[in-house]
């Protein structure tokens, strides 16, 4: 959630100390499911995707800012697409 906490400013519905614990609950349900990704690096996050298989969807996807151009979300993504449903089209 620190990683979050860092870009909430661009993600409209983030604004609110409720809606960052609804959030947060979300990331948990998605880690649950096996449909959280995280891109790490030493002892901090880097970036976070979480998706859903079913409907085929990138739901979050965020990269530190002092991590960007890095290709991390690219990495996320890739990976996301390996654990869908091959052929199936998804949407962000």
């Amino acid at each position: 959630m620190a990683l979050v906490e860092q870009v909430r400013d661009v993600f409209s519905g983030l604004e609110t100390a409720e809606a960052m614990e609804e959030h947060r609950a979300t990331v948990l349900r998605f880690m649950e499911n096996s449909s959280a990704v995280c891109a790490a690096e030493a002892d901090r996050m880097t970036g976070i995707l979480l998706f859903s298989k079913e409907p085929g969807e990138l739901c979050f996807l965020a990269v530190d800012p002092a991590c960007r151009r890095q290709h991390v979300a690219q990495k996320l993504v890739s990976f996301m697409l390996t654990q869908m449903e091959e052929g199936k089209d998804f949407q962000v």
